[in-house]
């Protein structure tokens, strides 16, 4: 929960607040959705409901002194909060829970996906590049791809802002790229790509420097990673 705070803290306050004229913090509101959807509850008035059901609780840690704030106060915030400053403090804020949480080495999954749900001015649904910690079962980031641009380009920028070292990334087909590969290498990182028959030439170098490669014994993760049928 400290943790938490500091987050919430730590996010720059768009309100204006030398006036006087608010009242709530932007703190205790970004705790409040937190907790609210890290609790399965998505919608604004699912997040107020939470509020008012655990209000007792927020109080004694110092927390919405003034009520739970409305739907319409949650969808000005949701509005005026600066998205890339969060998205920033949100990903030192889940590092460093990552760290707490794991000890060892852990396996991150990247791949593409389509957010179906939204569109674009033009008319596209956005793509976006999520990492998924396998033995934590969180997203720790999310990269948006560019426009005119797919997750060959954003996979890159997304390992930019990870600790990676020691950990295993995982990824399909279409993160066979030597620019993928050697930022991994460069961050310390190991990583298990899929790697598509259609690509004859490195599929055969590969496949030679195997038969003269001694094998090594598996972990136990990255063996139940492989029954999994994860790559």
């Amino acid at each position: 929960m400290e943790r938490l705070m500091e987050f919430a803290s730590s996010v720059p306050d768009f309100q204006r607040t030398a006036k006087g004229n608010h009242r709530h913090r932007l703190d205790d509101i970004l705790i409040l959705i937190v907790l609210a959807r890290a609790s399965k509850c998505v919608g604004r008035a699912g997040i107020v409901e939470f509020g008012k059901h655990n209000l007792t609780r927020f109080r004694k840690m110092g927390l919405l002194m003034n009520g739970v704030p409305s739907e319409p106060t949650l969808c000005r915030v949701e509005k005026g909060i600066d998205s890339l400053c969060m998205a920033e403090r949100m990903t030192d804020f889940m590092d460093a829970f990552r760290r707490e949480l794991i000890s060892g080495r852990d396996i991150i999954c990247v791949d593409g996906k389509a957010m179906r749900g939204t569109l674009l001015q033009n008319g596209r649904n956005p793509d976006i590049v999520p990492a998924y910690l396998f033995n934590a079962g969180i997203t720790l980031i999310t990269e948006a791809c560019r426009e005119k641009s797919n997750e060959i380009t954003a996979i890159p920028q997304l390992l930019d802002k990870l600790d990676i070292a020691g950990d295993v990334v995982t990824a399909d087909a279409i993160s066979m790229q030597k620019e993928i590969i050697d930022k991994i290498r460069e961050k310390n990182g190991d990583f298990v790509i899929e790697l598509k028959a259609n690509r004859r030439s490195l599929r055969y170098v590969i496949e030679e420097r195997i038969k003269t490669r001694r094998p090594c014994k598996l972990t136990r993760k990255m063996h139940f990673l492989s029954t999994a049928g994860l790559r």
